[in-house]
């Protein structure tokens, strides 16, 4: 085992990548379903169970309330199936790597599946952050055939490229703050930004990952990853996308929610990427149904624009709309809570404060599906002659749209014809005066009633799925909308 000598934080706390405490049974369960006969013959006078228990006590010790997650063996399976071996054909070494490796799944899962591509391999690695993980490995010689070199993977200085990078990275946005998972120091999530170009605001560490390991393959190397589908359509992972789409073939596989319930509620998508300079700016994207996949769309000329799911239904209420929200609407978000509480000019308050003069500061539970409830809810207030002070929008009357879903995953929108100010998850729309739009008839109040219709919720469903459970603002400006002459034509059509 090669390891960092001063190796001073832990990157990821494995309970924040989604990894679960699993019970006994399940832990024993899930890591025989990993080892073949040959890894279980080594564990022979221990056995799985004392391994499992003496791992996990030795991990707790390290790093508090540290689980163990397994991906689903039938998923690990799946995607070693996915590997393109006439692409391997006529190498004569063939390298292999499994970044964030844990108990090395996935190179075992190449070992069980694909027995003479893991035979064949020269390299075979898995780099592994966590030390009592990587220690324990090693110490027991539990897979020997497999390099584990203790290092943060993101940091790695790697001296080789290679043809397959197959895992389950860690997900999360880095920070020390309590408010986010992965808890990384200002030095190290400083590096990181120096090193990953798609680095973009409030970037989640499985962005970097994909990044990273892209670049560590050869050309025609095959990356195949499962990770959160949110990169398909957030404005984080913007550069992500260009970078994807500069670089090769990128073919994602929709899996939806249910991979890793109950134990993890998370959208997620199988990542194929080809490394290719023939290939690059291809994108396939597909639906997995029962082992199966079936090709939804197919884009030979990708830029890397936001990856958008589309139906029958979807394309005929594009077909008849002319506009798109961010042709009519500039679209603004409300002031954050640390702005709110270090302003001079609001007053905090939790008592009802009978001054004509105050104006309770609204928030997302404020707002319901075509209505607004006036009355202070987050504690907070500002004379009506200073909430411009907050945001020069608030002096007039607006479409205010939640960032939350409300119900079965419905925008909420209502017109604030009030002007109040807001806070927090709330965007609001401003009518833009341009030449362009001159032909949009629609008024705010009859925008308002087509967000919250049964068409464009339906709309919502299909073309975002079950991806986020909030609404971006690129999700919002793409949304498409009708002139009064084809709203109504969208209602006898589609209604």
């Amino acid at each position: 085992m090669k390891n960092q000598e001063k190796f001073t934080h832990p990157l990821f706390d494995f309970s924040e990548r989604k990894l679960l405490n699993l019970n006994k049974e399940k832990e024993i369960e899930a890591l025989e379903s990993l080892l073949d006969n040959t890894y279980r013959s080594i564990m022979g006078k221990t056995g799985v169970a004392t391994h499992i228990l003496t791992m996990n006590d030795r991990v707790r010790r390290a790093r508090k309330d540290l689980g163990v997650f397994f991906t689903p063996q039938w998923v690990v399976d799946f995607m070693v199936n996915l590997i393109e071996e006439e692409k391997l054909n006529e190498l004569s070494n063939i390298n292999l790597l499994e970044p964030a490796c844990g108990m090395c799944q996935f190179l075992l899962g190449i070992k069980r599946n694909k027995k003479h591509i893991f035979d064949n391999a020269t390299i075979r690695i898995g780099v592994e952050i966590n030390k009592e993980i990587a220690k324990y490995l090693c110490e027991n010689n539990l897979i020997p055939d497999i390099e584990i070199i203790n290092e943060d993977y993101l940091l790695w200085e790697a001296n080789k490229h290679f043809d397959i990078i197959l895992g389950n990275p860690p997900y999360g946005i880095p920070s020390l703050s309590p408010h986010y998972t992965i808890k990384v120091d200002d030095k190290t999530k400083s590096k990181y930004k120096k090193i990953y170009e798609t680095w973009y605001g409030k970037y989640n560490v499985y962005g970097a990952f994909i990044e990273k390991s892209i670049k560590l393959l050869k050309e025609n190397g095959q990356l195949i990853f499962i990770v959160p589908a949110t990169f398909m359509i957030l404005d984080e992972f913007k550069k992500l996308r260009e970078f994807l789409a500069r670089n090769g073939k990128t073919e994602i596989i929709y899996m939806g929610s249910d991979v890793f319930k109950p134990e993890a509620d998370i959208t997620t998508v199988i990542l194929k990427f080809t490394k290719s300079t023939i290939e690059k700016g291809k994108l396939l994207l597909y639906d997995y149904n029962n082992g199966k996949i079936k090709l939804l769309t197919q884009n030979n000329d990708w830029a890397g624009n936001v990856i958008l799911f589309s139906t029958e239904f979807s394309k005929k209420v594009d077909k008849l709309c002319s506009f798109r929200l961010g042709d009519i609407y500039d679209v603004r978000i409300s002031p954050r809570t640390p702005e709110i509480k270090h302003n001079p000019n609001v007053i905090k308050s939790k008592e009802h404060i009978e001054n004509k003069n105050l104006l309770p500061i609204l928030n997302g539970s404020n707002l319901k599906i075509g209505k607004i409830v006036y009355k202070s809810i987050t504690g907070y207030w500002i004379e009506a002659d200073k909430k411009t002070k907050l945001r020069k929008f608030f002096n007039k009357p607006h479409i205010v749209v939640g960032l939350g879903f409300r119900g079965n995953r419905q925008i909420g929108t209502a017109y604030d014809h009030k002007a109040y100010p807001w806070m927090g998850d709330v965007y609001h729309l401003l009518r833009k005066h341009t030449l362009t739009n001159t032909k949009f008839d629609l008024a705010d109040e009859e925008v308002v009633e087509f967000l919250n219709s049964e068409i464009i919720k339906r709309y919502v469903n299909d073309v975002f799925r079950d991806i986020t459970y909030h609404f971006s603002i690129t999700q919002l400006k793409i949304l498409p909308l009708p002139t009064k002459d084809e709203l109504r034509k969208l209602e006898e059509t589609l209604l």
